[in-house]
């Protein structure tokens, strides 16, 4: 089967309990008609090697491989926008799809999004639709914040794609100023709030995802000129409102990510002062998951800077447990190392994390969560209705959460930690923690083999697999992370290249036997995780008869965030 936006509700989601692929149509012929061979000149693609003088560049996509961020290598620099380019799902043009490599996309990050055809064909397209545009650079710079570049109709011919630009004014209709920002959250002192930089100050260096980019400062006197990265509104403000307010309710903390500025840009209706981002610290040596990777391969992986990492992030998490808060988005993508070596804890926006690193407590919650706020069509409305019903048992309220107009006050946006009190959050994050220190002490950059990413753990190993961790390592990772389901069967299909297909198998099985093995295993989990729900709310009812409050964990064994930073410190060489 191939990775495409149509498996997600077919393999990837839960909603695979539920689905089923409609009856394959009959096998084309082995070689396309002439008027569909890519080798008709009528119907080839003149090229696709890069331009030997772009106009344009290509940093990322997103979206399943159907968004781009391309920007135009403009004079001087354009400010970060935040203008993506987006492009049809491969099922509106089957054949130009496998040309363009468009199945690849959906699961191809970073720059290795330039190799692929589609991108190729995306800048040349790009590049004869700005060069026909009159005054089209005015028009770009011009435009508001988080405008679109859309692609409704992709062609052979690069000069006969359809191209428009949408431009997003509803954002900067429900973009805050400052003072309104400001005033979500009168707790905070007037001097914590940081200073306002309007974006056209700003010079984009490069795009690292959809949310994030690099920019540069002015230079001042004859110094380079300082690089940062802006995180930005990107669709709803409220998500970049919440953690930036939930950033400034903490007291600085070294283990921590702190904004410099506020990014602010003028809207172009009343000329309100909108925040439409938070300027931060740069961390060259990139994210935890990364530097694992490398050094791990290169043999410069040492025990003192695991350890080092290690107690970083547990003290961070302490830190905002004392606070009266919870992290709910640990995993080892969200932290970043510091120019000092330190272990820094980023991302905010407290949407979760994926089942790799997340709780089984709260992967239980999240499934049915998928199922009951399905598309039309994914699942029988019966079973959307049912799951509804089951949601407004497990997390009253959660039909609210995340609409109307709140945009700071919040206690967050991923329902499986909203079904859980203070306690059940902190041994939640304890089993994240888990998580990331398997990662640390094995060298391992993601824990598991998932349809996201190619492949799974390096050298094929899997949490909660063992190879490189110490004994007492070991024993702490296992305390952090009991309550995971040792027993349960493993999920039958794994992503290779751009296809899914059934783990054990040798990769030709048809679609529908991956789907098959999809659904059964999709059963099972729902079925556990429904088990375990009941079980915790009959064991919070017996803790309310009791009267026993203090219990720490319906998952009882794992530690304490203090037990575990006490462990650390504890430590020394072998």
């Amino acid at each position: 089967m191939d990775l495409t936006p149509s498996a997600i509700p077919l393999v990837i989601h839960p909603t695979a309990a539920f689905t089923t692929l409609p009856p394959p149509p009959p096998s084309p012929p082995t070689t396309p008609p002439w008027s569909l061979s890519p080798l008709n000149p009528t119907t080839r693609i003149n090229s696709l090697t890069p331009l030997p003088t772009p106009y344009w560049r290509l940093d990322e996509s997103s979206s399943q491989g159907t968004q781009f961020h391309s920007t135009p290598l403009l004079t001087p620099s354009p400010p970060p926008l935040f203008i993506t380019t987006t492009i049809p799902p491969p099922t509106a043009h089957p054949v130009l799809s496998h040309l363009l490599d468009l199945p690849q996309a959906f699961s191809t990050r970073g720059t290795s999004i330039q190799r692929l055809g589609i991108a190729q064909h995306v800048l040349r397209a790009l590049e004869h639709y700005s060069a026909t545009q009159p005054r089209f650079a005015e028009t770009y710079r011009g435009l508001p914040f988080g405008s679109r570049i859309v692609f409704s109709r992709i062609h052979k011919d690069v000069e006969k794609c359809h191209i428009t630009l949408l431009r997003n004014t509803q954002l900067e209709h429900t973009l805050l100023t400052p003072s309104a920002l400001a005033a979500l959250a009168p707790e905070i002192p007037a001097a914590a709030w940081p200073e306002g930089l309007d974006i056209t100050s700003l010079t984009l260096v490069r795009q690292l995802h959809d949310s994030v980019c690099v920019v540069a400062l002015p230079p001042s006197g004859s110094g380079a000129p300082q690089e940062l990265v802006m995180k930005a509104v990107v669709g709803d403000p409220k998500y970049l409102y919440h953690e930036l307010i939930s950033l400034l309710r903490l007291p600085e903390h070294g283990n921590i990510i702190r904004p410099l500025y506020l990014a602010t840009k003028k809207c172009g209706f009343g000329g309100k002062e909108g925040v439409v981002g938070m300027l931060l610290p740069f961390h060259r040596a990139g994210c935890l998951r990364d530097v694992l990777s490398l050094r791990s391969r290169a043999g410069t992986l040492e025990w003192s800077d695991q350890v080092r990492w290690a107690k970083g992030l547990v003290s961070a998490l302490l830190h905002v447990v004392r606070q009266g808060g919870y992290y709910s988005d640990l995993r080892v993508d969200n932290v970043v190392l510091a120019e000092n070596g330190e272990a820094v804890l980023v991302d905010f926006e407290q949407r979760g994390v994926w089942a790799g690193f997340s709780a089984p407590e709260v992967a239980c919650v999240e499934n049915l969560a998928i199922i009951a706020m399905s598309a039309d069509g994914e699942v029988p409305e019966v079973v959307r209705a049912e799951y509804r019903a089951k949601m407004d048992r497990f997390v009253p309220g959660w039909r609210e959460v995340g609409k109307g107009a709140q945009k700071g006050r919040t206690e967050g946006f991923a329902l499986g930690w909203l079904a859980m009190d203070a306690e059940e959050r902190e041994a939640a994050m304890v089993y994240m923690l888990g998580r990331a220190l398997w990662c640390i002490f094995e060298g391992v950059g993601v824990p598991e083999r998932a349809m996201w990413r190619q492949g799974g753990g390096e050298d094929g190993l899997e949490f909660p697999a063992y190879r490189r961790a110490g004994q007492r390592e070991r024993e702490l990772i296992d305390r952090c992370t009991t309550g995971r389901v040792d027993a349960r069967r493993e999920q039958g299909v794994v992503r290779v290249g751009g296809r899914i297909v059934l783990k054990s198998g040798d990769g030709t099985e048809s679609a529908e036997v991956v789907q098959r093995a999809a659904k059964e295993w999709w059963i099972e989990e729902l079925e556990r995780g429904e088990r375990f729900l009941e079980e915790r709310e009959r064991k919070r009812e017996e803790r309310r008869e009791s009267g026993e409050m203090d219990e720490f964990s319906v998952f009882g064994g794992r530690p304490r965030l203090e037990e575990v930073l006490d462990i650390l410190e504890g430590w020394k060489e072998v």
